[in-house]
C-alpha cells in the first residue's frame, strides 16, 4: 500500500513539473538613456521614462556598468513586472537568480528586482555591447 502511494506520489510530481510555465505579460515597459562619464567601462547615470498603464512617468537611474571600451551613451529598453503600484517603481535593484524568473515570456536581458518584488528586464539597444550592475546595484529614484 505504501509502494503503490509512493509511486502515485511520484507520477503526480512528475506531471505537474513537466506543465508549461505560463508566462505573465509586462506591467509596463522601460526606456532608460545612460550616460559615463568616461569612454570605456564604468558606471552610469540617467534618466528614463516608464510606460505604466496609460500614463508615462520620468526617473532618475544610476548603477549599471557598461562593459564595452568607448561607449559613453547607452540606450535600454525592456519590461518591467510585478508592478503594482508606479512607487514600486524607486529602489534599489538586485541581479535576479535566473532560475527563479520563470515568467518572462521575452528575450531575457538582464534581469534585476528591488526590494517591492519589481522586476526589470532590460536589454541594451546597441547589439554586443554587454551589461552589468556596479557593487552597489542599479537605484531607481524620483518617479514624476
Amino acid at each position: 500500500m505504501f509502494r503503490k502511494l509512493m509511486v502515485m506520489a511520484l507520477v503526480l510530481g512528475l506531471v505537474f513539473t513537466a506543465l508549461p510555465v505560463r508566462a505573465a505579460k509586462p506591467d509596463a515597459t522601460i526606456s532608460i538613456e545612460f550616460t559615463t562619464a568616461a569612454a570605456g567601462l564604468g558606471a552610469a547615470w540617467g534618466r528614463g521614462v516608464v510606460t505604466y498603464g496609460d500614463k508615462t512617468y520620468q526617473f532618475q537611474v544610476r548603477g549599471i556598468q557598461v562593459l564595452a571600451a568607448g561607449i559613453t551613451r547607452l540606450s535600454v529598453n525592456g519590461e518591467v513586472y510585478n508592478l503594482k503600484n508606479i512607487d514600486d517603481l524607486v529602489g534599489l535593484y538586485k541581479k535576479a537568480d535566473p532560475r527563479g524568473i520563470t515568467f518572462i515570456e521575452a528575450d531575457r536581458g538582464m534581469v534585476v528586482t528591488n526590494e517591492k518584488g519589481v522586476t526589470l528586464n532590460l536589454k541594451a539597444v546597441q547589439k554586443g555591447l554587454e551589461l552589468d550592475l556596479v557593487k552597489t546595484g542599479l537605484t531607481v529614484r524620483k518617479v514624476k
